[in-house]
């Protein structure tokens, strides 16, 4: 009975725990918006903080929900706590760049670790 209890646990906090977000983008972005409107936006691995320009910070909470590889490109689904999802698309091996998308694949935010980047900078890259 009492592994039985330990094995339920374990198993509890995996699922637990891979909701949290990944490693692979947690840490701070340089975004643009659809309006070329600058933004710092902040992945923990529980919550996503955007700053504008002025300033003003919002912040949710999120979960991730699913990974996706395709022909050296990753994906990851997110779904913030008021039930609206996202995917965090990284189209190259170099995952200093990328976009977030709504759930109907338009962009919503380019991504970089390092400057301010345009959609057509991203593919532009090597």
């Amino acid at each position: 009975m009492k592994k039985r209890h330990l094995l339920l646990l374990f198993l509890f906090s995996i699922v637990l725990f891979s909701c949290e977000g990944s490693d692979a983008y947690q840490g701070k972005w340089k975004a643009i918006n659809r309006d070329d409107e600058r933004f710092e936006i902040t992945f923990t691995a529980t919550e996503i903080a955007t700053k504008d320009s002025k300033r003003k910070t919002l912040k949710y909470e999120y979960s991730q929900n699913s990974i996706h590889y395709e022909n050296g490109a990753i994906t990851y689904g997110i779904q913030l706590s008021d039930g609206r999802e996202y995917q965090l698309f990284f189209p190259k091996k170099d995952k200093s760049v990328g976009m977030l998308l709504d759930r109907d694949g338009r962009m919503v935010y380019t991504l970089s670790r390092n400057a301010y980047v345009t959609y057509d900078d991203i593919y532009k890259l090597d």
